[in-house]
């Protein structure tokens, strides 16, 4: 551990998912301002020390695309759609994902540049492969969080040794998942709690297959406190260790994406962590509901809805769901003979 002087009060942790403020999303910026797509979340995200999102756009005003194989989706955002992140005080986003480079090379470096004017530190992408697989340290109440940040498709995206770009794992190869380890191991040694944010798993998996598991098993082990899953635009479940927890799909957050009928994507959560020296004391969950552009706290239908699929995809992951105060839902390890806790020390 680094720091000599961590505060006593538990660091508070919030992580959101997919962030996209382009097409629709630019709209409503345009016409409610930057403050719309958080406002409503206000409470939450200011009653916490740190707020990291995955930011699933290019922020930029370039209107060309990435020159290689053609896709289905480009996200990209005006520069001025920074602010709604601002407002909202996203201290860090993971640029590590399948659309940071929509706007092409130049679009990302844009993207970076705006980030670093407003001050929001990013992870997961850089000038050269070295500067996109480092670790982004923030330091806050004391307490040095650092965070790791990998996509597992968009191999054209990748960084390389002259070419800037994200840091690409191809996460089915073992001997790249032997290298994830290993960057855990060596940069975990260097702060408090390393969050390693991983944007993997295809979009709309009905569970969570087990080389991912296994592979979340491992990061934990090598020293990761967190292990901060995105990609698939759905709830997936979160499991505890005692050294750390994984949280498989933050799901999505900002957005304005095709409704899904049977995975819902318009019901999400936001995931708050408690962080303690060595340990996550507790791990919550907070019920929200999309609409093109925002987020808001869940109404009762869907919060009804929204924690009966969490307890159903955590119970394969031995983990349970109670509800808490202030509309949070706990996520605890279940234990032998009925009872539960927390995660404990490392």
């Amino acid at each position: 551990m680094t720091s000599t002087a961590m505060s006593t009060a538990p660091l508070r942790l919030l992580l959101g998912g997919d962030v996209m403020l382009g097409r629709l999303v630019a709209r409503a910026l345009k016409a409610e301002g930057p403050y719309y797509p958080f406002a409503a979340l206000s409470a939450l995200t200011e009653d916490v020390d740190l707020f990291f999102v995955n930011l699933e756009c290019a922020l930029s005003d370039r209107r060309e695309r990435f020159a290689g194989e053609a896709k289905a989706f480009y996200f990209r955002a005006d520069p001025e759609a920074v602010l709604a992140l601002v407002s909202a005080g996203v201290d860090l986003v993971s640029l590590a994902n399948n659309h940071s480079l929509d706007a092409g090379i130049a679009g990302l470096v844009d993207t970076q540049a705006i980030l670093g004017r407003y001050g929001i530190a990013f992870a997961g992408a850089g000038s050269n492969q070295a500067e996109a697989s480092a670790v982004r340290r923030v330091e806050c109440k004391g307490v040095s969080v650092g965070v790791l940040a990998a996509c597992d498709h968009q191999q054209d995206f990748a960084a390389t040794e002259h070419r800037p770009g994200i840091h690409y794992l191809n996460l089915r190869d073992r001997h790249e998942r032997r290298r994830l380890i290993e960057l855990v191991r060596n940069e975990a040694a260097g702060v408090d709690h390393l969050i390693v944010s991983l944007h993997w798993l295809p979009n709309w998996v009905p569970s969570i297959p087990g080389l991912y598991r296994e592979l979340a098993r491992e990061v934990i082990a090598a020293g990761a406190r967190v292990l901060w899953g995105h990609s698939p635009h759905h709830i997936l479940g979160s499991e505890l260790w005692p050294r750390g927890v994984a949280l498989y799909s933050t799901g999505d957050l900002i957005d304005d994406y095709a409704l899904d009928e049977s995975y819902r994507n318009d019901r999400q959560l936001l995931y708050l962590l408690e962080l303690e020296p060595n340990a996550v004391k507790r791990l919550s969950a907070f019920p929200v509901s999309l609409r093109i552009g925002r987020a808001e706290p869940a109404d009762a239908v869907a919060r009804r809805w929204i924690e009966s699929r969490l307890r159903a995809v955590c119970e394969p992951l031995h983990s349970e769901v109670t509800v808490g105060e202030s509309d949070l839902f706990e996520i605890r390890r279940r234990q032998a003979g009925g009872s539960h806790a927390a995660s404990g020390s490392r």
